[in-house]
């Protein structure tokens, strides 16, 4: 529907509805009442059914090595391996994606993907089998003018800049490691490109991590890039399985089953398929795509124990969901999912 798809769009990219929109997600008053929890429960079995065979979205992590040290990620922390992706799986991956009818592909993954050189040739490759919707998230970092003229040629349908701050001082603190200056010219000289070459695509996305450090900047912000890029997502901080404090209240409103269960697959550079994209240590494994297909993975007994949990609101039973703050209602609700 147009107008479900306007309404997402407005609380997915505009700060002060996404804000009034998890006020209201919060209050008693909704969270309780019999005729929202009517349409609401509608809704959840319709997409769960939609989804339970074949992901609506598949996440492949070509590389996790990063540049960056920011202070709201557990990399640091990460205990699994690093590497890049083999081309050749690269591929298994996409060309089963195309088979099974899977139509919007991310290549990103718990890294900064330009760090992996044959990223653009993994863009060109999945556009070139039909993939319709090909996105990456960047730090922007070595997003030069080389890179710049890539992103256009690979036909990358959308890239999400992680830039999350209107001052130098405020970036160094909370992405130590990354340049202020450098990124913010690599953004402009993105959108100058791409005004240029008057190109539809890529669409051009900032996304910001709302924090204590960088909130009281958020106003300023969206003054100086709103109209410059096609879009500004501005997210609430997540605690990453309760790894990371988020600075909010923890474990405080309703928790619905978890989309990402529903919606996301999640492919590790060495194949494997952890739980989600929150999973970054990759400490609950469902599968590896070496050796067993996309369909295999998502229909298994694993994934449907772990859902039917889910359903049961039982998350205390799940070792990284227990604390994990993604699925609450205000956070993450199911109306958001398309």
């Amino acid at each position: 529907m147009k107008i479900g798809k306007l309404i997402y769009n407005q609380v997915l990219y505009d700060h002060r509805q996404k804000k009034i929109a998890a006020k209201l997600l919060k209050s008693p008053l909704l969270i309780k009442n019999p005729v929202y929890n009517f349409f609401y429960n509608r809704l959840l079995t319709q997409k769960m059914k939609q989804f339970e065979k074949i992901p609506f979205r598949v996440m492949i992590e070509n590389t996790n090595v990063c540049n960056a040290n920011c202070i709201f990620c557990p990399h640091k922390i990460m205990k699994r391996k690093v590497g890049v992706m083999n081309m050749g799986l690269f591929k298994k991956i996409i060309e089963e994606c195309k088979k099974v009818k899977i139509e919007y592909v991310t290549i990103y993954g718990f890294g900064e993907p330009l760090l992996d050189n044959q990223f653009f040739e993994r863009v060109e490759y999945t556009k070139s089998v039909g993939i319709q919707r090909v996105t990456t998230n960047t730090n922007g970092m070595y997003l030069d003018e080389e890179k710049i003229e890539k992103v256009f040629n690979s036909g990358l349908d959308e890239i999400y800049v992680s830039f999350d701050a209107a001052t130098s001082k405020t970036y160094k603190k909370i992405r130590p490691g990354l340049d202020f200056q450098i990124v913010k010219n690599n953004i402009l000289n993105l959108v100058k490109e791409k005004e240029r070459r008057q190109s539809k695509k890529p669409e051009i996305i900032l996304s910001y991590v709302e924090s204590r450090d960088n909130k009281h900047e958020i106003k300023k912000y969206i003054k100086q890039w709103k109209g410059m890029v096609d879009n500004i997502s501005v997210s609430f901080i997540q605690n990453w399985t309760g790894d990371i404090e988020s600075g909010e209240i923890l474990m405080v409103g309703r928790r619905d089953p978890c989309r990402l269960l529903w919606t996301d697959m999640v492919i590790s550079w060495n194949g494997d398929v952890p739980l989600c994209c929150n999973d970054y240590g990759n400490r609950m494994i469902l599968g590896n795509i070496n050796d067993q297909s996309i369909k295999e993975i998502w229909g298994g007994d694993k994934l449907r124990k772990i859902r039917e949990l889910h359903k049961g609101g039982e998350f205390e039973k799940i070792n990284i969901c227990a604390q994990c703050e993604y699925n609450f209602h205000h956070k993450s609700p199911w109306w958001v999912s398309k």
